[in-house]
C-alpha cells in the first residue's frame, strides 16, 4: 500500500467488495441448462449492457424464478456497479433501485461493498479518466476486447479516506439519484 496524504492505494482485492458475473454460477454448460430466458416479462430482469443503455426502456430479457434461485451469485439489488468485461469493455453503469427481482446478463461484472459509500466511489472513480485508464490496462483482445475478473482484482487504485468520499461523492451520487428519481442508498 502507497500512502498519500488524500489516499491510500489498494488492490481491488483488499477492499471490502463483491465482484462477480453471471458465470460465477457454473459453467456454460450449467447454466444452459439450469437458466431459461424470455423475451417477455417474468419473474426477473436478466440486465444486460444494452437494457442499461436503454434506461430499461426497451426489449429488455427476463428468467423464470428457478433460473433467478439458480444465479444466486448474480443477485441485483440496487445501486451495484455493472462494467462490461467484454466487447463494450469499460461501459459503467449503477444499477437502479426497482422493486423487482434483478440479475447480472453475460459479459458484465458487478461490484458493491457492504459500506455503500465505497460502492458510490468505486461507480464515480470507474466512470473517470483514471478509472477507464485502469480498465483499459488490463484490457486485451484485438477482435474482441476483454477482460477478466483476476486481472481486474488485482488492480491498484486510489481511495480516499471514508469522510472525504461522505463529503464529495455522496452529494453527487444523490443528487443524480434525484434527478433521475432513484431512491437514495441506506446504510
Amino acid at each position: 500500500m502507497i500512502k498519500n496524504k488524500s489516499y491510500e492505494i489498494h488492490k481491488i482485492s483488499d477492499l471490502d467488495i463483491i465482484i462477480s458475473d453471471h458465470v460465477a454460477n457454473g459453467s456454460f454448460k450449467a447454466l444452459k441448462e439450469n437458466v431459461t430466458y424470455y423475451d417477455e416479462n417474468n419473474y426477473a430482469l436478466f440486465l444486460r449492457n444494452i437494457d442499461f443503455k436503454n434506461r430499461l426502456d426497451g426489449a429488455n430479457r427476463y428468467i423464470d424464478k428457478e433460473s433467478y434461485n439458480y444465479l444466486k451469485k448474480s443477485h441485483l439489488f440496487g445501486g451495484e456497479v455493472v462494467i462490461s468485461n467484454v466487447a463494450d469493455v469499460g461501459t459503467i453503469h449503477r444499477v437502479p433501485f426497482i422493486n423487482r427481482p434483478m440479475v447480472i446478463g453475460n459479459n458484465q461484472i458487478f461490484i458493491k461493498s457492504v459500506h455503500s459509500f465505497l460502492t458510490e466511489y468505486l461507480y464515480v472513480y470507474f466512470k473517470s479518466y483514471w478509472g477507464q485508464n485502469s480498465i483499459f490496462s488490463i484490457t486485451s483482445g484485438s477482435a474482441q476486447q476483454k477482460f477478466n475478473k483476476t486481472d481486474f482484482r488485482a488492480l491498484e487504485i486510489p481511495i480516499p479516506s471514508p469522510n472525504w468520499i461522505l463529503t464529495n461523492i455522496r452529494p453527487f451520487i444523490l443528487a443524480k439519484d434525484k434527478i433521475f428519481n432513484e431512491p437514495k442508498f441506506q446504510e
